[in-house]
This record gives C-alpha cells, sequence and structure tokens, in this order.
C-alpha cells in the first residue's frame, strides 16, 4: 500500500467517525452559496418560556425554551429561488421548528357604529416578514433578513449546537444532506 492510500483510507475513516456531511462549517456571520443564493446565519438568540405567553394557546409551549435564528438571505442570480430551510440542533436532537403565522386584523365597532380594525398582534421577539414571491422575481443582489423560531424539547435547557441549511421544501427527505453548518 501506498503512502497516498494510506492517507485516503484514515480520511475516509476518520469522516466516517466524525460524521463528515461535505458541508462547508461556518462561523455566525460567514456567507455560503448554494445556487443562486447567499446565505448567512447571523446569530441564535435564547429566549426564555416568557417570550411564548403572547401566543394563543401558549400553555402547549410550557416547559420550552424558544431559540431566534437571525438570517439573512442574498439572490445571488436572477430567476426562481428556494429560500433556505434550517434543522437546529441541540444535544444531539432536532429543535422544532415553530411557524408563527400573521394574525388577521381584528374587526372593531366604534359608539358611532362604524366598522374599524385593530392591528393583530406580532410576535416582535422573531420577525419574518419578507415576501417569498416577491423575493422569488427580486433582481440578483436583493436581500432580505428574517428570523425562525425553534423550540428546545420539554424541559431541557441543552442551547443549540449547530444550524444546518438544508434542502427544505415539499421534497425534502430525512436523508438530505447539509450543505453548510453554523456553529
Amino acid at each position: 500500500m501506498n503512502t497516498r492510500t494510506i492517507f485516503a483510507v484514515l480520511a475516509a475513516t476518520t469522516c466516517a467517525l466524525a460524521g463528515c456531511s461535505g458541508a462547508q462549517e461556518l462561523s455566525y456571520g460567514a456567507k455560503a452559496k448554494k445556487d443562486n443564493l447567499e446565505v448567512s446565519v447571523l446569530r441564535v438568540v435564547a429566549g426564555t418560556s416568557g417570550d411564548l405567553s403572547v401566543l394563543k394557546e401558549a400553555a402547549t409551549y410550557e416547559g420550552r425554551t424558544p431559540y431566534y435564528v437571525h438570517y439573512r438571505v442574498t439572490k445571488t442570480d436572477a430567476g426562481e429561488v428556494n429560500g433556505p430551510s434550517f434543522d437546529v440542533t441541540a444535544d444531539g436532537a432536532l429543535l422544532t421548528q415553530l411557524n408563527i403565522m400573521s394574525a388577521f386584523p381584528e374587526p372593531v365597532v366604534g359608539t358611532d357604529g362604524k366598522l374599524s380594525y385593530k392591528d393583530a398582534p406580532k410576535f416582535d421577539k422573531c420577525l419574518d416578514e419578507h415576501n417569498s414571491s416577491e423575493f422569488a422575481q427580486a433582481a440578483a443582489g436583493e436581500s432580505y433578513e428574517a428570523c425562525t423560531v425553534y423550540l428546545s424539547a420539554p424541559g431541557s435547557n441543552a442551547a443549540p449546537e449547530k444550524v444546518e441549511w438544508v434542502k427544505g421544501g415539499l421534497l425534502r427527505r430525512s436523508d438530505d444532506q447539509a450543505f453548510a453548518v453554523w456553529k
């Protein structure tokens, strides 16, 4: 066996034992590029279980800690895009993504009998107000910043150890490999 063969076998064995996926390993704030998107996970911020008290049926989330993943997406080329999807891992397990949909304005009838609308409350801790259909039509170089909420397992206090950019969407499979990993 020559030296190159031995090195290749050692590298493959080390990678298999360490769980290498071929994904770029990055620090928060660093950019990864795939297809016609450039993505940067800016930071992960721990919230408190009290943050979730403003949500409808807040008792459902009791004992869970929200983690806010803030990220930036830039379109590098013209054409259709699929936004990034993330897996967030803490203590070796995936955290649950919490989708907080915008609420509709509340109709209010005034003392004069006229109908008006009161703005719906927003979950200000983590906003994602970009319009994906507008971004799909945007020119190269356009960006948006957003935030996604991930929940710990009930009773867990393990902080996220990594955020992985994965394929996402309806065609997502559990064995899809990550494009980039932020730690």
